[in-house]
């Protein structure tokens, strides 16, 4: 019975061995990702965040756009025009212009509104910033100011007037894309540590 049991463990493990497992594209350990070496991440917070988002096909997206090697998606979601109807009639409209628009947009719209309850009454216009993951992209948050102006205005007006996850997932691809375009107006050298803190 022994001799018959060590013979079916001794074929299991043999087979065991034969077996190959594919290497997967998404679990390339975070030393061998081609971005890890580069001169221009070598500081502790591109670090950190290649260690923790090494296998993750956002952050390699990312930084093929921040070195040219894909175009760069720098499109904002598609919002309603910010037309003269919006600014009198149609709230919600309103608020996805402006959080969903670019930063100059925004800009525009926070001088001539935020301080007068205009065009509507009862828009939150506060903003407190930006955070960042702990330990992640924390070097960008006064750079990413503006864009996080933006997305605290789509998030805190849309969460009432319209609470969606769609509403929630386009306020962030135009948070992203915002601070895309920050990151782009960057020297080339500094472009790929600021493309991996929006990632981040």
């Amino acid at each position: 019975m022994d001799k018959r049991l060590a013979a079916v463990a001794l074929g299991l493990l043999l087979a065991s061995c034969a077996q190959q497992t594919a290497p997967s594209s998404f679990s390339t350990p975070y030393a061998q990702t081609p971005y890890a070496q580069r001169p221009e991440l070598q500081d502790a917070g591109s670090q950190a965040i290649l260690q923790r988002y090494g296998d993750d096909p956002g952050l390699a997206q990312a930084l093929r756009e921040a070195y040219h090697e894909a175009p760069r998606s720098l499109g904002l979601p598609a919002a309603p025009a910010l037309t003269a109807q919006h600014l009198t009639s149609d709230r919600l409209a309103y608020v996805k212009s402006v959080g969903w628009g670019s930063v100059g947009q925004y800009d525009g719209q926070y001088a001539a509104y935020a301080l007068t309850g205009g065009p509507y009454p009862g828009l939150n216009w506060t903003r407190d910033g930006c955070s960042a993951p702990s330990g992640l992209g924390l070097g960008y948050t006064g750079d990413f100011r503006p864009a996080c102006n933006v997305h605290d205005f789509g998030y805190r007006n849309l969460k009432v007037l319209e609470r969606t996850d769609a509403n929630r997932r386009t306020t962030d691809e135009a948070f992203y894309s915002n601070m895309k375009v920050i990151c782009g107006a960057k020297p080339w050298y500094k472009e790929p540590p600021c493309f991996a803190a929006a990632y981040a």
